[in-house]
């Protein structure tokens, strides 16, 4: 028997904040601030550099490495794609961690949904990511004070699909993983690592994207964060 849902749990990245649009916004800034180092070289390319740079400074962080390596090596390769000084790496990486998780770059109805939740669920938080921009973007959604845990992989030492991520989430609601829904944009990540804990998933999947495999299937999925609303009222 399944047990009636207590909690609903949320991952941040594309989930709550958009990190596209807000990377996007803070790139603009400082190509602004460092007019006279891109001269010549249009934003749609700078954005795609930084964004091959963004990859691969996640995958180091994936695999263990300090958020002050990771971070500054993301800054230097972003310039050398670009094929650009590396000078100017400590600044550019000063102004992003500064600036990017101040944007107000919600996803649509994030807010809305945490507000009409609080109440009627327990509210959690779990996260593959740095404490510090991590906090500040829930601070900035308005909606920190609003979960009763923030389970973030800077803290814990455990990444997302790992189990035991989503299990220090139930120990700290006091609650059993099957009481439990995960709402993620990730299928690899959030879906499959929610299932493996026992949790209940919910897949936000707007772009209508496919998994690669299909042994694990999330028990709903939803192209706009508010649906998740319409979903737990029939749970």
């Amino acid at each position: 028997m399944i047990k009636k849902l207590k909690a609903v749990l949320f991952d941040v990245d594309d989930t709550l904040f958009d990190r596209n649009r807000a990377q996007r916004e803070i790139l603009h800034l400082i190509v602004q601030e460092s007019i006279e180092i891109f001269t010549g070289i249009d934003e749609e390319t700078i954005f795609d550099a930084f964004l091959e740079s963004d990859r691969l400074a996640t995958q180091e962080f994936n695999g263990g490495g300090p958020a002050d390596v990771v971070r500054n090596g993301r800054s230097r390769r972003f310039l050398k794609i670009l094929g650009l000084s590396e000078d100017i790496a400590d600044k550019i990486t000063t102004m992003y961690i500064k600036s990017y998780s101040t944007v107000g770059a919600q996803v649509r109805g994030a807010k809305f949904v945490i507000e009409n939740l609080v109440g009627k669920f327990q509210l959690g938080v779990i996260s593959n990511g740095f404490p510090d921009v991590q906090y500040q973007k829930l601070k900035t959604l308005g909606v920190e004070q609003l979960f009763n845990c923030i389970v973030l992989s800077g803290e814990v030492g455990l990444l997302k699909p790992d189990p035991r991520i989503f299990w220090k989430a139930n120990t700290s609601l006091a609650r059993e993983p099957e009481e439990c829904l995960f709402v993620g944009d990730s299928y690899n990540v959030d879906v499959v690592g929610a299932k493996r804990a026992g949790m209940r998933a919910c897949w936000f999947n707007p772009h209508h994207l496919r998994p690669l495999q299909v042994d694990i299937k999330p028990d709903f999925e939803i192209a706009a964060l508010d649906e998740i609303l319409q979903i737990l009222d029939c749970v």
